[in-house]
């Protein structure tokens, strides 16, 4: 009796270190970990809607405590045009998800702040490109294991009007390792 008693006070120790490796609530996040493909749409600066290819790596960091997602561009022959990564974390006092997004080798940097509402990730930030300073928003929809949605749309007069500047489909090609 004494052996299962320590047998079960262990085996709740372990479940109890397993689940609360990461914060609450930025689990919910898990969906990204992994390596994706994607099929990306966005708008020139000429008004011209660019199709392309891009692939996005997402991995806990920081002891578990956060995610980053790193992006790359592809041009039709394969070469790397464009380079970003994104860290999110999430804060129970506020409770919302802190996102920061920078670009390699480009003026850029977006401040973003998101939430779960009816099944969609959404955010709102402000940030600053080669273009100037802008508001933008975003929703991540259309969530599984395998796939998403994600559409932003950015305004860079303070909220004026809104341009539907960037699509993602997204669909995994490899799980993380355990």
């Amino acid at each position: 009796m004494k052996h299962l008693k320590l047998l079960m006070l262990l085996l709740l120790m372990t479940v109890t270190v397993a689940f609360s490796q990461y914060p609450e609530g930025l689990e919910k996040l898990d969906f990204f970990i992994g390596e994706w493909e994607l099929t990306t749409c966005n708008l020139q600066q000429d008004g011209t809607v660019a199709t392309g290819k891009a692939t996005s790596s997402a991995y806990h960091i920081l002891d578990g405590q956060a995610i980053q997602d790193d992006f790359r561009g592809y041009d039709e022959h394969g070469n790397i045009v464009f380079r970003g990564t994104s860290i999110q974390s999430y804060s129970s006092d506020q409770p919302q998800y802190l996102i920061t997004w920078i670009m390699a080798g480009r003026k850029g940097l977006t401040d973003i702040r998101a939430e779960w509402k009816g099944g969609k990730l959404v955010g709102k930030g402000e940030g600053y490109d080669g273009f100037g300073s802008f508001k933008e928003r975003f929703e991540y929809y259309n969530i599984s294991d395998s796939s998403y949605t994600f559409q932003m749309d950015r305004s860079y007069d303070g909220g004026e009007t809104w341009l539907k500047n960037f699509n993602i489909e997204a669909y995994k090609i490899k799980q993380p390792e355990n």
